[in-house]
This record gives C-alpha cells, sequence and structure tokens, in this order.
C-alpha cells in the first residue's frame, strides 16, 4: 500500500506548510513570510557533516528521479546530509517514503514550473536556510534554473546531472525558444557547474559536441538496488495473477514514460508482428495508460491481431515484482542514455531485447539481443529468437545478466563514486 503524502510540504521528521489548496489565497508578501518563518522554526541543529542539495522537478516517474531518490538512500549519511528539493513531490508519496525513511530531508515546493516567480522565490530560501556545501540539479531544466539561483545565493559547488542524450523541447516550446534554451545551457555549463555527471558515456559525446567542458565532465553509470531487484518466481506468478496473464504464456514487456523518444509505435508495429507468428504472446506496458497514448499510437494498438492480449499499468511502487513476470524485457527507443530499466530487467534475470540507443548495447554487452533504430520486423525477430531460447540457455542469461549487475551497476557502487566527486570539491577524506 502506498504512503498517504502529509498535508503540506515534507521534511525530515517535520512538515512546513507554505499553502493549501483549501485556503483563501494571500498576498505575495503574507506567503513568503509564512514560509520564512516555517523554514525558521524547522532549522535543523548545528551539522558539522556537508549537505548535499538535490533539485529536481518531480521524484517520479523517469529513470533520472529512480535515480535520485535510490542516490539519496544509498549515501553514506554517516559523511553527508542528504536534502531534496523538488518542485513538486506530491504525485510521488511511495518515493516521499522512501525519502522520509531513509532520514532524507524532502523540500516539496509545490509548484508547477520551474520559472515561477513562487518556485524561485522559495527555492532561494530554502537554499538560504539549508546552506548546503554541494547542490546538485537533475535534467537539463533544473540545471540551467537551479543552478543560477544556487550560484546568486552563494552555493559554490554546483554539479550538474546529465541523464539524456536531447535537450527536450518541453509541450508548447517552439524551435527558436529550444535553440535559445540549449545555447543558454551551453554558455553555462562553462562557469555554473563544477563538474557535470552524466550518467551515459554515449550523452557526454553529445554534450561535449554542445560545448558542455570535457574536463568537468564525469561518467557515473546509473545503479541500482540489487537486494529489491532480483529473480523472483513467486512475485512473477502473483504479477501474472494480479495481471490476468496465463501463467505459461510468452510475455513482452515495457517500462517507461509514454514519451515519443521511446518509439512506442515501433514496439507496436514489432507486437503485430510477433502476434502474427506467436498468437499466444502477451505484452505489459508499464508507465501510463491507453489514453496517454497520441492517436498513431492508439490505431497501431487497436490494429494487433490479439489487441485483448495488452496490458497497461500505471508507474508502480514495486517494479521490483513486475519484471520477474515477463519472459522478454524490451526497449524500441529511438534514443536513450542509461536506461534503468534494462539494469533492473538483467538484475531480475530477464532477458533484454533493445534498439541500439545510446548505451544500451553497453549494458547488455551480449547478454540479450540490440537491433537497429525504428526496425519493427528486426525487433520482432530478436523477441521470437529470445522466446525461443530453452530452459538451460535462459537460466545462464539470466544468471550471467545479474552477474553483470552486481559486479558493475549496483546503487552501492555509483553511491561511491558520487561520494568521491562530492568529498573531491568539499575536500572531505575520501
Amino acid at each position: 500500500m502506498e504512503a498517504e503524502l502529509p498535508e503540506g510540504h515534507v521534511t525530515h521528521m517535520k512538515t512546513i506548510t507554505l499553502a493549501t489548496t483549501n485556503a483563501p489565497a494571500l498576498p505575495r508578501w503574507q506567503r513568503q513570510h509564512a514560509f520564512m518563518s516555517a523554514v525558521a522554526t524547522s532549522a535543523p541543529a548545528l551539522d558539522a557533516r556537508p549537505t548535499v542539495l538535490h533539485f529536481i522537478h518531480g521524484i517520479g516517474g523517469g529513470g533520472a528521479e529512480a535515480m535520485l531518490v535510490s542516490l539519496a538512500e544509498a549515501l553514506d549519511p554517516a559523511r553527508f546530509r542528504s536534502v531534496v528539493v523538488a518542485v513538486n513531490a506530491r504525485p510521488w508519496p511511495h518515493h516521499v517514503q522512501r525519502l522520509k525513511d531513509a532520514g532524507v530531508t524532502l523540500h516539496d515546493l509545490e509548484g508547477a514550473a520551474f520559472l515561477e516567480g513562487g518556485t524561485l522565490a522559495r527555492l532561494r530560501n530554502v537554499l538560504r536556510h539549508e546552506r548546503p556545501a554541494i547542490m546538485q540539479t537533475w535534467m537539463h531544466h533544473a540545471d540551467l534554473v537551479g543552478g543560477w539561483v544556487a550560484r546568486l545565493a552563494g552555493v559554490r559547488h554546483v554539479v550538474w546531472s546529465i541523464h539524456c542524450r536531447e535537450i527536450h523541447r518541453n509541450p508548447g516550446d517552439g524551435e527558436r525558444k529550444t535553440a535559445v534554451f540549449r545555447r543558454a545551457l551551453s554558455l553555462s555549463s562553462r562557469f555554473i557547474p563544477r563538474r557535470i555527471v552524466s550518467c551515459s558515456a554515449a550523452a557526454m559525446e553529445d554534450h561535449a559536441a554542445l560545448g558542455y567542458p570535457r574536463s568537468k565532465m564525469r561518467w557515473i553509470p546509473n545503479g541500482i538496488d540489487a537486494d529489491r531487484f532480483q529473480p523472483d518466481m513467486d512475485a512473477a506468478l502473483d504479477t501474472r495473477a494480479e495481471l490476468k496473464l496465463p501463467p505459461a504464456a510468452p510475455v513482452i514487456g515495457y517500462v517507461g514514460r509514454f514519451h515519443e523518444m521511446k518509439d512506442l509505435p515501433t514496439f507496436l508495429r514489432a507486437a503485430a508482428l510477433l502476434q502474427a507468428r506467436v498468437p499466444e504472446a502477451h505484452f505489459v506496458l508499464c508507465g501510463g495508460v491507453e489514453v496517454q497514448m497520441t492517436a498513431e499510437e492508439r490505431e497501431l494498438l487497436a490494429a494487433l491481431p490479439r489487441r485483448d492480449q495488452v496490458r497497461f499499468e500505471s508507474f508502480r511502487p514495486d517494479p521490483w515484482r513486475l519484471y520477474p513476470a515477463l519472459n522478454v524485457f524490451s526497449l524500441s527507443s529511438r534514443t536513450e542514455a542509461c536506461p534503468m530499466t534494462v539494469i533492473e530487467a538483467m538484475a531480475c534475470g530477464v532477458p533484454c531485447v533493445t534498439t541500439d540507443a545510446g548505451d544500451c548495447s553497453r549494458l547488455i554487452e551480449g547478454l540479450g539481443s540490440v537491433v537497429p533504430l525504428r526496425d519493427p520486423a528486426a525487433l520482432a525477430r530478436a523477441w521470437e529468437e529470445t522466446l525461443r531460447l530453452g530452459p538451460s540457455a535462459r537460466e545462464e542469461v539470466a544468471q550471467r545478466s545479474r552477474q553483470r549487475v552486481l559486479e558493475r551497476f549496483t546503487i552501492e557502487q555509483a553511491a561511491r563514486q558520487y561520494a568521491a566527486t562530492y568529498a573531491e570539491l568539499t575536500e572531505v577524506r575520501k
């Protein structure tokens, strides 16, 4: 059961109330005074540990968000004090609870966009209150906005985070606005961040081409909690029963946002090809619901030979129980950085089939199939070949995939590299 989000703003063992949706609107100066009074009365005791403050729009719904929450849980609390500031954390109560359980301070600004006046003012006030030694910003918009606010507030050490190969256009933004944003990032990268951490080797090269200084960049691959994500036959059976999937049916699954970069049309075209050859094949799309699909995607879905064998799941607080129910995990993306979902599936012993996007081939490295971009026929063939693996071959892939994650892509390994980066900046003994 998901933990319920307390009213107001959530912090470590306390609540900061900035505003409530039922309260009458107050003049701006009164709202500002209320916020500062709440912050002042909840000030933490003197703490010798350097504070690392993470700034992000939301704390769920994507790989970067998942990585942030896991990192905040895993970072050694004896060395660093972790604070998370989210523009809007309310849609993710289970992640709020995870941060609280880990002793992480969370400030929810209850905003809608980075550039809202109230959001910027509250962020500035949180920075003045928390006085972080390091502010790490997560993804491009947080990098630019949070980085500037941090430096203007006197934060010396800003760390940017790269979790996409592309600088995406927000809904409603034109090409000119996006070009200005891209240029602003390139110029700001030269003097705002002290370090730029990329989860993806491919994304580092893309951003260096945009003008990001190579001397500031560090490659730290994503990491996952391998104790949560592991082979689990009980979870497999329970999840199949929950989703009304036949216990022995071949199931191909996808986990991720319904975003154009994930290229769901290619996935659905491949699904039609596979169902024509393997009529018993089922599909699970986790991360959205049908109404969130584009018109093209809905048309392709309706054209499937067996539409009733497709299940939709919104984002789950327990994805580690979904992966074991799959025979194949797949991404059809046209672009990726270092997808957490591939690492999670591998840790659960699930064979992966992906397009050759970002670091996918580097992650899989012969333990699954990598096919060309936008090639439904190749994707469907790789699914079919994977489904035909015998029991011993599947077991070998499962064991080697999990071992690869344990050796290279655990959250403990990633946290040590982040801690070394923070220590380098703050001169804390490593």
